[in-house]
C-alpha cells in the first residue's frame, strides 16, 4: 500500500471535499424508505439480474457496479494514514480483520445482523446465520445458499431469530441508524442466547481531535448515520465492554471502521 496525504485524498476532485467544507449542499435522512431505496430497489436489485456461481462471484460484481473493480485503485486508511492500494489487496484486508477478530471473541453459533446476502456468514464453519432487512438480499442469500432470514433492526419479535449459544456480530450496518438505542435493548431481551457481541462499525466518535477525524464526524452527521452506539454501549450498566478500537480499517477513510467487542453482565 502506498501513503498518501489527506491532500491527494480530499481534493477538488473529490465530491466530499465541497460536501464536507458546506460549498455543495448535501443531507440524508436516514429512515426506513432511504434504506429501501438505497439498498433493497438499487443495490440488491441490480445485483439480482445477475447469475453468480459463487458467493465471491457477487462479492466482486458488488463492487464492479459500485466502481470499484478488483484490477482498480482506491484509497483505504488505518487510523489516520491514508493509502492508495488495488481494490482486490483492500478487501483481502479488510475480510482479514473481520475474521480474526470473530475468531477471537467467537462461542459457539454465528450470527450477523444486518448480513447482506451473508457474504460475512461463508467465510466461517459452523452454524452460522443471519438477518436482513432487504428482502432482495434475503432473496439472493438463499440462491447463494446463505442462511438468512427477514430482520428489522426495529422489530422485537424479529430478534428472536437469534438461537442460543450465540456470537452476534455486525459490520457496516448498524451505521444506517442514526440511534442505536434500540438495538442495545432489543438485544438485552435475547441475552440469555448471546454470548457476546461485536460490531465492526462506523459511529460519531466525540473524542477524534485529528482533521480527518473530525471530518467523519461531520460525514457521519451529513450522511443520518449512527450518532452514539458507542456511548449507549458505555453508559449501560448491564453490559461489561470488552475491546473499543476507533479507526481500525476503512474502505473509504471518511466512513472508517470501529470494532466494539462487548457483552452482556451475567
Amino acid at each position: 500500500m502506498k501513503p498518501i496525504s489527506i491532500n491527494d485524498y480530499l481534493n477538488h476532485e473529490n465530491p466530499w471535499s465541497k460536501r464536507l467544507l458546506g460549498f455543495t449542499e448535501f443531507a440524508k435522512k436516514r429512515d426506513i424508505q432511504q434504506i429501501e431505496n438505497e439498498y433493497n430497489l438499487d443495490k440488491y436489485a441490480k445485483l439480482l439480474d445477475y447469475e453468480f456461481e459463487t458467493i465471491e462471484d457477487c462479492k466482486r460484481k458488488e463492487f464492479e457496479l459500485g466502481g470499484l473493480p478488483m484490477d482498480a485503485q482506491m484509497v483505504v486508511s488505518v487510523g489516520d494514514e491514508l493509502h492508495k492500494t488495488a481494490v482486490a489487496t483492500a478487501r483481502a484486508h479488510y475480510n482479514h480483520t473481520i475474521q480474526a477478530n470473530i475468531d477471537k471473541y467467537r462461542e459457539g453459533n454465528l450470527c450477523e445482523l444486518g448480513c447482506g446476502y451473508g457474504y460475512n456468514l461463508s467465510r466461517f464453519k459452523g452454524d452460522c446465520y443471519g438477518g436482513e432487512y432487504s428482502k432482495n438480499a434475503v432473496t439472493l442469500a438463499k440462491k447463494l445458499g446463505a442462511k438468512v432470514s427477514e430482520f428489522n433492526y426495529y422489530n422485537e419479535a424479529d430478534y428472536q431469530l437469534i438461537k442460543p449459544n450465540t456470537t452476534v456480530f455486525t459490520v457496516h450496518s448498524i451505521e444506517q441508524l442514526p440511534d442505536a438505542s434500540v438495538i442495545i435493548e432489543n438485544l438485552e431481551k435475547q441475552k440469555s442466547k448471546i454470548n457476546c457481541v461485536v460490531h465492526f462499525e462506523p459511529t460519531v466518535v466525540p473524542e477524534r481531535k485529528s482533521l480527518l477525524g473530525m471530518m467523519r464526524n461531520k460525514y457521519m452527521e451529513l450522511n443520518d448515520y449512527n450518532r452514539n452506539l458507542i456511548s449507549v454501549l458505555v453508559q449501560n450498566q448491564n453490559i461489561e465492554m470488552l475491546e473499543i478500537r476507533t479507526d481500525l480499517f476503512g474502505l473509504m477513510p471518511l466512513n472508517s471502521t470501529n470494532l466494539i467487542a462487548w457483552r452482556f453482565k451475567k
